[in-house]
């Protein structure tokens, strides 16, 4: 699901308004709460856009020029590299059945680490 990342790359990087102001908000509306875990799946826009086109799913956002998916996407990989310890990075371009796999490796290698 979407979270506080999620503004920050849409309106901060995505649509170019100030990071700074942006954060914060999050931190007033939050109240520094942020996940213990954020996997990005991580693919070229122009290839996810072509998925959610052949899916049926196009949406007013997929509907921005690909500059701004671009930003999009560069936001998000600044965020991960920014906070290796929270985010992990799945390649989405591999075979649905491939990613379902590393999602499940990760998500139990964190439960076992959280001692679930």
């Amino acid at each position: 699901d979407r979270y506080a990342d999620s503004t920050l790359a849409y309106q901060g990087y995505g649509h170019q308004n100030t990071i700074e102001s942006l954060q914060g908000i999050i931190q007033y509306a939050t109240g520094g709460l942020k996940p213990d875990l954020t996997i990005l799946l991580d693919i070229e826009p122009e290839i996810g856009l072509q998925r959610r086109m052949d899916a049926g799913g196009f949406d007013r956002l997929d509907a921005y020029d690909i500059d701004f998916h671009h930003r999009v996407r560069d936001g998000y990989l600044e965020m991960a590299a920014a906070d290796p310890q929270r985010w992990v990075i799945v390649d989405a371009a591999q075979s649905f059945d491939l990613v379902q796999d590393e999602l499940r490796r990760i998500l139990f290698k964190q439960l076992e680490a959280w001692g679930y």
